[in-house]
C-alpha cells in the first residue's frame, strides 16, 4: 500500500467545549458514547469515578456513580458506559468486573450485577431482550458474552484469537494482556470484532462462530507487526516500544448504509515515569457491506495534550479533544466530522488481493 492511497474525506461540521470548573471537570477519560435517543453525550471519567452526561450544547446533563467500593460506585473509575434501553444506563467497574446499573433519566442507582465478561472499548450491541458485548477471558478463552437483563442469564462463547492463545500458552500473558481491547459491531444478523493487537476483524455469527475474516490493509499508520507478540512475550521489549510499537483498534461501529466505521491508533508516550502518559494519532477507515474492500487512514485533526477519545453516530465521527487555551487551561471539546467514502481508494481486505 502507499501513502498517497485516498482514505475516507473527514468535513468539520461541528464543535462543542464542555465547560468545566474546579469542582467537577474531565480528568482521565475512557469512553465517550452518543446517546441514541437525545444525542447526548456520556463520558466515563476514571479520574472523578463517574459517568458524565452533557447535552448537546456542552450543559452538564446529569451525573452518573461516585467513587467507592459500595452500589453505584466506582473503585478506580468507569469502563464504556452501556445504555441498555431507554430507561437505563450501566457501566463497569475498571477494577472488576461488576456492574453498576442506574436509572437513565434521574441518575439513581437500580442495582449491581456481577459479570462474568470483560467488556470493551466500543458499547455493547442491543438485540431484542439481548445484550451483546465482548468478552476478554484468558483462562476460558471466550470472546463475546450475551447478557439477558431481565433475568441476568449469562452466556460465553467463541474463542479468543491464535495470537492471543499463544500469548496464554506461553506463561507470559503480556501481548494479550497489553491489548485486551475489543471492539464489537452488529449488522445484518452477523458480528464484526476486532481486537487492539491485530489488523484483522473477524466476522462471528450469533454463536460466536468466525465465518470470515477481513484483514485491514495499511496506507499510513503503523499498523500490527507480524512478529509483535513473539517480541513482547519473548523477547520483552522495552515498556515504550510496548506502547508506540503498533497500531490500536479503537472504535467500530456500523453505517447507516452498509459497512462499518473504524479508527485507529498510534499512540507515542508524552511520559513514561513514574507512569506513561500517552497521546495518539487518529486514524479513520471504512469497510464496504460485503467486507472484501478497505479504505483507511485518514489522520483526525486534534491536538496532542492528552490521548483522544472518539465514537460514531450514522456516519459522524464525534472526537473528545483536550487543548490548552491562551491563558493555560485545559479546555475539554468534543469535535464533530462527516466521513464520506465518496473519494476514496479501496484496497482488498483478502488474502493476496
Amino acid at each position: 500500500m502507499t501513502a498517497d492511497t485516498a482514505g475516507p474525506t473527514l468535513t468539520a461540521v461541528d464543535s462543542i467545549l464542555l465547560p468545566e470548573g474546579d469542582t467537577l471537570y474531565i480528568g482521565n477519560p475512557y469512553a465517550l458514547v452518543v446517546d441514541p435517543l437525545d444525542g447526548s453525550f456520556y463520558i466515563s471519567d476514571i479520574f472523578s469515578a463517574r459517568v458524565l452526561r452533557f447535552r448537546r450544547d456542552g450543559s452538564l446533563m446529569l451525573v452518573y456513580g461516585r467513587p467507592g467500593e459500595g452500589p453505584g460506585e466506582f473503585r478506580g473509575g468507569p469502563r464504556t458506559p452501556m445504555l441498555i434501553d431507554d430507561s437505563t444506563v450501566a457501566a463497569q467497574v475498571t477494577s472488576s468486573r461488576r456492574v453498576n446499573i442506574f436509572d437513565r433519566n434521574t441518575g439513581e442507582t437500580i442495582r449491581v450485577v456481577d459479570f462474568p465478561a470483560l467488556g470493551g472499548i466500543t458499547p455493547p450491541v442491543v438485540i431484542g431482550q439481548d445484550i451483546w458485548m465482548t468478552d476478554f477471558e484468558l483462562q476460558r478463552e471466550t470472546s463475546l458474552t450475551r447478557w439477558r437483563p431481565a433475568t441476568d442469564e449469562f452466556a460465553s462463547m467463541g474463542g479468543l484469537p491464535e495470537q492471543y492463545a499463544a500469548s496464554v500458552r506461553s506463561g507470559n500473558w503480556s501481548y494479550a494482556t497489553l491489548f485486551q481491547i475489543g471492539s464489537l459491531a452488529y449488522a445484518d444478523g452477523r458480528f464484526v470484532q476486532g481486537w487492539s493487537g491485530l489488523d484483522e476483524m473477524f466476522v462471528l455469527n450469533l454463536r460466536g462462530e468466525v465465518v470470515d475474516t477481513a484483514d485491514i490493509p495499511v496506507a499510513r499508520r503503523k499498523g500490527v507487526p507480524a512478529d509483535l507478540r513473539e517480541r513482547i512475550d519473548i523477547e520483552r521489549i522495552p515498556g515504550r516500544e510496548q506502547l508506540e510499537g503498533s497500531s490500536r483498534l479503537r472504535q467500530l461501529f456500523p453505517r447507516p448504509g452498509g459497512g462499518f466505521l473504524f479508527t485507529h491508533h498510534d499512540q507515542m508516550a508524552l511520559q513514561m515515569e513514574p507512569r506513561p502518559v500517552l497521546t495518539a494519532k487518529t486514524w479513520v477507515g471504512t469497510l464496504s457491506p460485503d467486507l472484501s474492500q478497505a479504505c483507511v487512514d485518514t489522520l483526525v485533526p486534534h491536538d496532542f495534550e492528552i490521548r483522544p477519545m472518539e465514537t460514531f453516530r450514522g456516519d459522524t465521527l464525534f472526537v473528545l479533544d483536550r487543548r490548552i487555551d491562551d491563558s493555560e487551561k485545559l479546555q475539554t471539546w468534543i469535535l464533530m466530522y462527516l466521513v464520506s467514502d465518496e473519494d476514496c481508494d479501496w484496497m482488498s481486505t483478502r488474502p493476496g488481493g
